[in-house]
């Protein structure tokens, strides 16, 4: 519990970013087998896929919520060697996890049709979809929990387990789904009911694995029975601080889905393809970003629920040097790779060109999309959710959708993405100053109600 506590503030937060580099790997290789082999079946299976993924990421949201209120109160509590209070927020945490997507499985399962022809699925399509979440909305519990109890591993400062359960579950996926998918030996070809279920019994093996960890090598889950009305408290607790997170991971797409639906204006099918293009070739790019965003929180979060209040500013000036020095970076890698990495992706010169674009213009907000990130996680896991959802709507609607809508109407596809990357750069210079303002105020003690 007191590692992060002593020592050189950078040395821990490189110790935390190495292995969830590898944890970030793992996921996408997971969220790429499914789309693989199910491409391999035909056209109409890949779009059934597609449909299913707006609504995967929207409950995905509710896990990151959970995950999210969840470690900021157990990363406080074990810098204040309250072990009791985090164990009781990991067990509350689980059965809100359980409740919560009961729930929302259970209306999903029984609006399957009406919801995926609202998206625009039809016919054969729609035939897929429904085989696809049919099972996954049975299995639901184990899509969700495995985020909630890897964020609850790494609120501990375990950072090597949930790499380990990850990539032991990616591998998983890749033996089971064609084996469910195209049937292999006493296995039948389950098509898209079986890259379902091979997702869920990957999912189920990271569930209990992770759950396991926290139990017999954390001893983090408290297994007593509470009061309802300390079960209620948690939960709202864990939902106040998760909001932000969830609401964070729910406005992304929307945003994503605005600008691309700009770029379809501007430049057509072409342009779409090199958004595809260079966003996913972005995602890369953030993968260590990504990493350092999950070491964040621990050492935050126990270092000023030990009072060490000069560690968290620190950890602050350090997070801002490396925005600046990992977009440095990365701009100077794009200069030579941009158009080559567009080209791995589509052959034509069009959309290489307009990718080439948006990857070398987009660079240039980085630096601003990094600290808004950094500092929403920071600020969340302190306990101030209010400002961190203040830095999100206002980077979305405040500057990255009217600033790209401008640029668009009077400059075309470039003028888009320079509205996307001024966006971002605006949004970083908020989340700086809100966050230096929120720091100034005194903090709230481990499990303390604040909305501040």
């Amino acid at each position: 519990m007191s590692k992060l506590l002593k020592g050189s503030v950078v040395s821990h937060l490189v110790r935390l970013t190495l292995p969830s580099i590898g944890g970030m790997l793992a996921i996408m290789v997971f969220n790429l087998t499914d789309t693989w082999f199910v491409s391999r079946l035909g056209t109409d299976e890949l779009a059934a896929m597609g449909f299913t993924f707006a609504v995967v990421m929207i409950v995905g949201a509710l896990a990151m919520g959970f995950s999210s209120g969840a470690a900021s109160i157990i990363s406080r509590a074990l810098g204040a060697r309250n072990k009791a209070l985090a164990a009781r927020t990991v067990s509350d945490g689980i059965f809100l996890t359980i409740a919560g997507t009961a729930v929302v499985s259970i209306a999903g399962y029984l609006s399957i049709d009406p919801l995926f022809t609202l998206l625009g699925a039809e016919g054969r399509v729609l035939e897929l979809t429904r085989e696809y979440m049919q099972l996954w909305f049975i299995g639901a519990v184990a899509a969700i929990m495995p985020p909630v109890s890897d964020g609850c591993l790494r609120a501990a400062g375990d950072v090597v387990r949930p790499l380990l359960v990850m990539c032991t579950v990616a591998v998983l996926n890749v033996v089971l789904d064609p084996i469910l998918i195209f049937g292999w030996g006493p296995f039948p070809a389950m098509g898209m009911r079986g890259a379902a279920l091979a997702t869920i019994i990957a999912r189920i093996i990271a569930m209990l694995a992770s759950l396991s960890f926290l139990h017999f090598r954390h001893g983090l889950i408290d297994w007593s029975r509470p009061r309802l009305r300390d079960t209620l408290h948690s939960w709202k607790e864990i939902i106040r601080l998760g909001i932000p997170a969830a609401l964070t991971q729910a406005l992304n797409p929307v945003a994503q889905g605005f600008y691309i639906r700009l770029a379809a204006g501007v430049g057509g099918v072409q342009a779409v393809a090199a958004m595809a293009t260079g966003t996913r070739i972005e995602a890369f790019l953030l993968l260590v970003a990504m990493a350092y965003g999950i070491a964040i929180v621990p050492f935050v979060g126990q270092n000023y629920g030990a009072e060490a209040h000069h560690r968290v500013e620190e950890a602050r000036h350090i997070s801002i040097r490396f925005a600046f020095l990992y977009a440095g970076i990365t701009v100077l890698l794009l200069l030579p790779m941009a158009r080559v990495a567009s080209g791995w992706f589509s052959s034509d010169p069009t959309v290489v060109q307009l990718s080439t674009t948006y990857l070398l213009v987009s660079v240039l907000g980085m630096v601003g999309g990094l600290v808004s990130m950094w500092m929403s996680q920071l600020l969340n896991v302190i306990g101030r959710p209010r400002p961190v959802m203040a830095i999100n709507l206002v980077r979305v609607f405040a500057f990255i959708i009217p600033l790209s809508l401008l640029g668009s109407r009077f400059f075309g596809f470039a003028g888009l993405v320079a509205g996307l990357a001024l966006g971002n750069l605006l949004s970083g210079t908020h989340a700086y100053s809100t966050t230096r303002k929120q720091l100034l105020q005194p903090l709230p003690e481990a499990g303390e109600t604040n909305t501040k």
